[in-house]
């Protein structure tokens, strides 16, 4: 996610969040972000200034409307994960409550012979009055 976000703010600091193709229809716009997708930089650098100039700034428009998308969907990604962590984490809770006390109980029965107030040890040692 940080390599996209950095990719984010470079595409921002380049200024293309900011570009406005929309005189373009959108069918041409995404001819020539494509084109620009498949061309070497050394065959972009051979054409025209007229047709490389508008395909980078296609290429660079879309490259940064995708990236935002991709940081988006990691984003929501990650939300829901700790989402879904938080909600088992809520269900379990109360089960593993339940087990500690139980678990308390137990130790506190199993010690609890041992540990008799002194009234009823007295009361244990006492003769049969028959």
């Amino acid at each position: 996610m940080k390599a996209e976000v950095a990719k984010l703010e470079f595409l921002r600091s380049l200024g293309a969040d900011s570009l406005d193709l929309s005189a373009l229809p959108a069918e041409r716009r995404r001819f020539l972000a494509t084109v620009g997708r498949r061309l070497t930089a050394q065959a972009l650098e051979r054409r025209d200034p007229q047709r490389r100039y508008p395909i980078l700034l296609t290429l660079l428009a879309q490259s940064a409307t995708d990236v935002l998308d991709e940081v988006v969907q990691l984003f929501d990604q990650a939300i829901s994960a700790r989402e879904s962590k938080a909600e088992r984490k809520m269900r379990d809770a109360p089960a593993e409550r339940g087990k500690a006390g139980e678990d308390r109980q137990a130790l506190l029965g199993s010690a609890g012979h041992h540990h008799r107030p002194a009234d009823q040890r007295r009361a244990d040692r006492r003769p049969d009055p028959r």
